[in-house]
């Protein structure tokens, strides 16, 4: 019995040690007193190994701990005891502060964590100290982190350092373990705690292992403040609560409870890099404070390591020697004999080209080291490289300065040591590829270009700077865009309509970045004379044509990737589409030229949206690249109104328009709103099946046709309006009517989203199709221009003279004929009241009842049948009528109003609509009169169980 009971007290005493070092290592709140804690703990247990007690029967037994019972703990705990010296760490921790040499060379006192500190420095400590706890004995002479001073390990006796007089050691403190520390046990930081170290091998003593990698060995910190006055817009970011803080009332001393000051701070993490940048706003001053920590030179984190890899040392040589490693010897030699070595001392990044491209090149200089192209390929490409010499060529390729490709950004420009010369740095993603293939393939995330030309090898460090390997020579951008476009003889029509539109000056823009897709001559050519003469005049047309072939960003032909569909979106915001596409054997045998002026054999050519094929690609600008393409890229938007019409099927209009002979004057018009009711609109409206029948009838009677003129003209509106700006409102028409624009939502939550539109309550079912400097929306009825006022409409259908002898009867009939008003008549036919007769004829007699009723079939507003949509409980649409009633509005299998289904929708008067009802509508219970809770099953939860009211405006 005694021995299991001393079994047991070893199994529970080897349990709190282990809470009591687990938490203890990760504990920095008072740092001195810890260690000396920690190191006094181990010296005791080193005695308590050895210790034995009396059982029951009067023998000794070992309840110690042995080296063979936990040999883990056992190991970091005598480790702790061998290599800490408690009096000397106590002494320290008591007399107040020790200095140690920060990572910039400064002293930082730490005095028992006391005194306000540098928080990175306190970490860089706390983690040292845990570090030496947790290492070997035979690993602490050799390895030591900056932040701390040596190891320490007790000097010998006899050394100048020994002490003599050295204290006796406190006893040990039996308090119970868990009285400081089982809290740190459970709440110690993520990256070094229990629960942050990995569950499944319980490593919690391996800080080291956990920490993130900025914070450890081989790294160096890089910090940028920045102090701004934002005081002179608005207040700065600050917000004043209590009604304090002006920043001038000296009575109001604490002014931090005057203002709202914002702190953001945002981190991010890179290969080689984690950057935290923070943003301050005190008081009217702005604090930016950004924290670099990077490998340090000479060192870097495996790229396809842990992700918690540190950064290891590398093996570097020489720039010359990397270079020519990279297989560049040739370019190097050019380096030497253009007397440009010493430029290699310096911290520099040197973009460098492989012999065989390099060989290809040099072969077209000079003996005098100039460079020597085909005149008619000069001449073309508008490059002057006679005045470049060798030593200018590799100065192009040369950038001051150390720029990691990962922290280059795209279309950024690195400026090189050739006077007016910037290498433009673009990026693009990879093509899709499968997981095993990107397992076997040693790559980037993402492909780089310097000057359109694809980077093959990146970020070779060297002694001095980085080199990074180009696949052919960069052609030095010196000239823009347009100066491209002036200096090449085929391009001359491209050159008239850039400066007809304008848009000349936007290429000519230095600090841009755009690609102009630039169709030659020949592709202009093949134009329809009538779009060649509207490109000619700049009109909107020509606008939107050229736009088409224009993006504002660089796009290089390595974006588009074989084998895969490569989008983006042009100035115009329509989609493009890149494809690799076969080319003809006889095409095959010029080649495709490349930026250099060469001109390589190629199987494949960029094709784009199917229709137009890049002859020459690359041709690199200061301001962008120019891409050379065989046909002008065809738009709706760049388009006259009737080949939209016909692109889009609307044939029954566009065939009215030319029996009209109307065809041109509508084609010239710009900065028109064309509302184009579809074929089968036609069909389904009485107007609409009028002018079907003089199309197939009589053809010839509709030239110069004065009323279908009026029919087509109502159909366009000034100015050019897209269903974003579209407003509830009467707007102008070419034919000198007013049209009505309403808006409804569908959405039962969001009712103050309009997603529904309608002109004379025909629904916009297709809309934004952009045509030559103009917009088309495609509306699912004819418009028919309104002759009479609803007033006159009651008065001109004879299935209405009850609801008219009524509306006679009141003082409604000047509401029902003024023309400023926008009314939804609801209209039950004569038939239905032949129903209720008796209770027709009662109430005329009583007028006040009879205008009540008159009044509950009127809406101040228009109401659409299309804006009447399902609406059930909780989500109950309501309107308010001209007296003031609650009618509820839903669709089931007709639209409903109230009681009432509406059997024929939207009849169109100048001054509103007219619906027939089926029924009288009965307003003897109104909605809004009704006691809040009544008739409630939910009486507990007031107006929330109450159907909700909806407005229309």
């Amino acid at each position: 019995m005694g021995r299991e009971r001393f079994r047991s007290t070893k199994v529970l005493v080897a349990l709190l040690l282990l809470a009591f070092v687990a938490g203890s290592v990760t504990c920095f709140d008072t740092l001195g007193d810890e260690i000396a804690r920690l190191a006094g703990l181990a010296d005791d247990l080193a005695d308590w190994h050895k210790m034995e007690v009396p059982d029951d029967s009067g023998e000794s037994v070992a309840v110690g701990l042995t080296d063979d019972w936990h040999p883990s703990l056992w190991t970091h705990l005598k480790t702790a005891a061998d290599h800490v010296d408690p009096h000397r760490l106590f002494r320290e921790s008591v007399a107040g502060a020790y200095d140690h040499p920060a990572q910039d060379g400064a002293s930082i006192g730490v005095a028992g964590l006391g005194h306000v500190q540098d928080r990175e420095s306190l970490e860089s400590d706390s983690e040292t100290i845990t570090d030496e706890l947790s290492q070997n004995p035979d690993d602490l002479a050799a390895v030591h982190r900056p932040g701390l001073t040596s190891p320490f390990r007790p000097p010998l006796a006899g050394h100048p350092d020994a002490e003599t007089n050295v204290p006796e050691r406190p006893p040990f403190d039996r308090r119970p373990l868990f009285q400081h520390h089982f809290n740190t046990f459970f709440n110690t930081p993520l990256e070094t705690g229990f629960f942050g170290a990995g569950l499944p091998s319980f490593n919690f003593f391996d800080i080291h292992a956990n920490q993130p990698w900025w914070k450890g060995e081989n790294v160096c910190t890089e910090r940028e403040e920045k102090d701004e006055d934002v005081k002179a817009n608005g207040n700065g970011g600050e917000v004043s609560v209590n009604g304090g803080g002006d920043g001038d009332d000296d009575n109001f001393a604490l002014r931090g409870f005057s203002v709202f000051n914002m702190n953001v701070e945002s981190c991010t993490m890179k290969q080689n890099k984690y950057i935290c940048t923070s943003i301050k706003d005190l008081n009217g001053r702005r604090r930016t404070e950004k924290v670099t920590r990077q490998c340090c030179h000479g060192y870097g984190r495996p790229r396809h390591g842990s992700p918690n890899a540190h950064c290891e040392k590398l093996d570097l040589h020489s720039m010359e020697e990397t270079a020519e490693r990279l297989g560049a010897k040739e370019f190097i030699a050019t380096l030497k004999k253009s007397g440009l070595e010493t430029t290699l001392d310096n911290q520099v990044t040197l973009f460098v080209v492989p012999d065989g491209a390099y060989s290809s090149f040099a072969e077209q200089m000079w003996e005098n080291n100039l460079v020597a192209f085909d005149p008619m390929a000069r001449a073309k490409r508008a490059i002057d490289f006679a005045s470049m010499t060798a030593r200018d060529v590799i100065l192009a390729h040369t950038v001051n300065g150390s720029y990691h490709i990962e922290d280059v950004s795209n279309e950024q420009l690195l400026k090189t040591d050739l006077p007016g010369a910037n290498i433009r740095i673009n990026i693009y993603p990879r093509r899709p590829t499968s997981k095993h293939q990107r397992q076997h393939v040693d790559e980037l995330p993402y492909r780089y270009a310097a000057n359109c030309v694809p980077l093959v090898t990146v970020n070779r460090l060297t002694e001095r700077g980085i080199v990074h390997v180009v696949d052919r020579v960069l052609v030095p951008a010196r000239n823009t865009l347009m100066d491209i476009v002036e200096g090449r003889d085929d391009m001359t029509l491209l050159r008239t309509f850039l400066e007809m539109t304008g848009l000349d000056k936007m290429l000519r823009e230095q600090d841009g970045a755009f690609t102009l897709f630039a169709p030659n001559d020949e592709a202009f050519l093949k134009l329809d004379k009538d779009i060649r003469r509207k490109l000619k005049a700049g009109n909107g047309c020509a606008m939107n044509i050229l736009k088409n072939h224009i993006l504002d960003l660089t796009f290089c032909s390595m974006a588009a990737a074989s084998g895969v569909k490569t989008s983006t979106s042009n100035m115009l915001n329509e989609r493009l589409e890149f494809e690799y596409t076969p080319v003809d054997e006889e095409t095959v045998t010029e080649g495709m030229p490349t930026a250099d002026g060469n001109s390589k054999q190629e199987n494949e050519r960029i094709r784009i949206n199917g229709q137009a094929t890049i002859q020459e690609a690359d041709v690199m600008a200061s301001n962008g690249v120019l891409h050379v393409i065989d046909t002008v890229l065809p738009t709706d938007s760049g388009m006259p109104i009737s080949t939209t019409l016909a692109n889009h099927n609307l044939t029954i209009f566009k065939q009215l328009l030319v029996d009209a002979g109307l065809e041109d004057e509508f084609d010239d018009m710009s900065n028109r709103t064309f509302f184009i009711p579809s074929d089968q609109a036609f069909e389904q409206t009485d107007a609409g099946r009028h002018w079907i029948r003089q199309l197939k009838e009589h053809p010839e009677n509709l030239r110069d046709n004065a009323a279908l003129r009026e029919f087509l003209e109502y159909h366009v509106v000034e100015p050019l309006i897209k269903t974003c700006s579209l407003e509830e409102t009467m707007l102008p028409t070419k034919s000198g009517k007013d049209v009505r624009v309403n808006l409804y939502t569908t959405n039962p939550l969001f009712t103050t989203v309009m997603n529904r539109a309608t002109v004379n309550c025909a629904r916009l079912v297709h809309f934004n199709e952009e045509t030559c400097g103009s917009v088309v929306h495609q509306i699912d009825r004819v418009l028919d221009i309104p002759k009479m006022n609803l007033m006159e409409a009651l008065a001109a259908n004879p299935d209405y003279s009850m609801f008219l002898g009524m509306v006679s009867a009141t003082n409604l009939t000047e509401l029902l004929s003024s023309k400023e008003a926008g009314l939804t008549l609801l209209v039950p036919k004569n038939d239905v009241f032949l129903e209720v007769n008796a209770w027709y004829q009662e109430t005329l007699q009583n007028k006040d009842e009879l205008e009540r009723i008159i009044r509950a079939h009127v809406l101040p507003n228009v109401i659409c049948c299309t804006g009447i949509v399902p609406s059930e409980w909780p989500f109950v649409r309501t309107t308010e009528t001209v007296g003031g009633n609650q009618l509820r509005l839903n669709r089931s299998r007709r639209p409903e109003v109230e009681n009432a289904g509406i059997t024929k929708c939207d009849i169109v008067a100048q001054n509103g609509i007219i619906h027939e009802v089926n029924d009288v509508i009965n307003v003897k219970h109104q909605r809004g009169t009704v006691a809040a809770g009544a008739g409630n099953p939910f009486p507990s939860f007031g107006s929330l169980a109450r159907p909700l009211s909806f407005w229309f405006k």
